[in-house]
């Protein structure tokens, strides 16, 4: 099976529009357009975008002879010595901001990722604020040494204790934090400049990777 063709099973299996998969690789629809006709193989760089996005290998999408759909996305790899453990530091709100509480706990996740992270930190997500791109009790990986853009997802204390994930943009008025949700409950956060004394905005840091949830309580 050729590139274009294990992009186009992965986007079929996730239903996903070619907007939305060029979104995750950071490329115009209408590159992904050429890849999944064969007219151009992705770069690296946009290879990369898309197997951190899912959890799976560089080579789960390179490789012919991989099958995408028994590969499983944004899972980690557990075996030996393809995966690193990296530290869950709590919970992240993907609702309203509440306080992340520190778990000491590690988690397997793909080596790959670890080490192109060595940084990061797991948070598991409650609430489903951000679930058209994110499950509720998925674990997000947060790099705090990653610059956040206006438009990227990034952890944000909120009142400088609570905790939110959410879409950031930073104006010269203030900020705004957007929701990305099938839920209409979910309203943009807003939150002005000159009363930042009483709001105090921190961010903790970008969202780099997420894998599919799993059963921790905290």
């Amino acid at each position: 099976m050729s590139i274009g063709k294990n992009i186009k099973k992965l986007r079929e299996i996730h239903n996903l529009s070619q907007k939305e998969l060029a979104e995750i690789a950071g490329v115009s629809d209408k590159a992904v357009s050429t890849w999944e006709n064969g007219l151009k193989d992705p770069r690296m760089g946009a290879i990369q975008k898309i197997a951190d996005h899912f959890g799976i290998l560089k080579s789960d999408i390179i490789e012919e002879k991989v099958d995408i759909s028994q590969t499983r996305p944004r899972a980690p790899k557990t075996i030996d010595g393809h995966s690193k453990k990296m530290p869950l530091l709590g919970a992240i709100s993907a609702g309203v901001p509440l306080e992340m509480v520190v778990v000491k706990e590690w988690i397997n996740v793909p080596r790959e990722i670890a080490e192109q992270y060595p940084h990061a930190f797991l948070v598991k997500v409650d609430g489903d604020s951000m679930n058209k791109i994110i499950p509720p009790n998925a674990l997000a990986l947060i790099d705090p040494t990653q610059e956040v853009k206006n438009g990227d997802i990034a952890a944000v204390a909120v009142n400088g204790y609570d905790a939110t994930l959410k879409r950031f943009f930073k104006f010269q008025d203030g900020i705004t934090l957007e929701p990305e949700s099938y839920n209409p409950k979910h309203k943009t956060q807003y939150y002005d400049a000159k009363s930042q004394e009483y709001n105090p905005i921190h961010l903790k840091g970008k969202l780099v990777w997420y894998m599919a949830p799993l059963n921790i309580k905290f």
